[in-house]
């Protein structure tokens, strides 16, 4: 891996990552966590124009269609799962089973994607999943759980991780095959589909969903899937953790939530190994 194509992979996973913890805003702004769908549908049909023109003249197979589909159905079952878990179980479970993927993806890309262990990739792994635990359970508003919300929490948001770490890898597979918005695009498009039955929000939660979907699906996802093209599965899934302490971030400066010294603690563990990433891409 040529280090300057590794440093604009880490510096654009990092963004993505950003981007996503605006996801709180959106949904506070709308009032309604059923944004899903209109947020995909939005990104997918935005960026469909140019999917079509940076896929023209490529012959693909059924099966790669086929899995595109199956990216889709993965993607609509993680955010539906992980909805789950945050509106009927405990917050810190939820979040912290959800952040689980990355272990999954660092555990489960050598055997599957065929990559080599990426250098210090364990510590940066360690760093990120010990920090983003020490920022939800010691973080504002993390709480005592009761037996029947922990166990939501951690049994739906430990299925969104598994659906999760499935998008990452399926994803990194089809980008072989695929340009970041033709990714995008295309399978965001099947999860919006299958996302309608969890219902639509009113108009004004509509305007902030679109907008989600714009600079926060569309935009991330490009950025997102250009950064696993030239970082690789393992170190794009622990640069993934920036995302909640992005989102501390916003709960402090759009909501006046100021971040418990744990909060801070966690959040810089994650920079942490978000550092060790970046560093190690310098060396490759």
């Amino acid at each position: 891996m040529k280090t300057p194509a590794a440093k604009l992979g880490a510096g654009a996973v990092a963004a993505a990552a950003v981007l996503w913890g605006l996801w709180p805003y959106w949904v506070a702004r709308a009032g309604s966590p059923a944004t899903a769908a209109v947020a995909l549908a939005v990104a997918g049909l935005l960026g469909l124009p140019l999917a079509l023109r940076q896929g023209r003249g490529q012959r693909r197979g059924v099966r790669l269609w086929l899995l595109m589909g199956l990216l889709g159905g993965l993607d609509a079952a993680n955010v539906g799962t992980y909805f789950h878990a945050l509106g009927h179980g405990a917050l810190a479970p939820a979040v912290i089973a959800h952040y689980l993927a990355p272990v999954l993806v660092a555990l489960a890309a050598p055997r599957l994607l065929g990559e080599a262990p990426a250098r210090r990739g364990r510590l940066a792994l360690v760093l990120a999943l010990a920090g983003t635990i020490t920022l939800v359970a010691l973080g504002r508003g993390a709480g005592p759980a009761g037996g029947h919300a922990f166990a939501v929490g951690v049994g739906w948001g430990g299925a969104s991780a598994v659906f999760y770490a499935a998008v990452i890898l399926l994803s990194r597979r089809l980008g072989r095959d695929f340009g970041d918005v033709e990714l995008l695009s295309y399978h965001v498009l099947v999860s919006a589909v299958l996302l309608l039955p969890l219902g639509l929000p009113g108009r004004v939660a509509a305007g902030w969903a679109a907008l989600g979907g714009l600079v926060s699906t569309l935009l991330a996802g490009v950025l997102y899937y250009s950064g696993l093209r030239r970082l690789g599965a393992e170190r794009t899934a622990v640069l993934s953790y920036l995302e909640p302490v992005a989102a501390l971030g916003v709960g402090w400066l759009a909501f006046g939530l100021a971040p418990t010294a744990g909060a801070l603690l966690g959040g810089a563990l994650v920079l942490a190994g978000g550092l060790v990433v970046v560093l190690s891409a310098r060396e490759a």
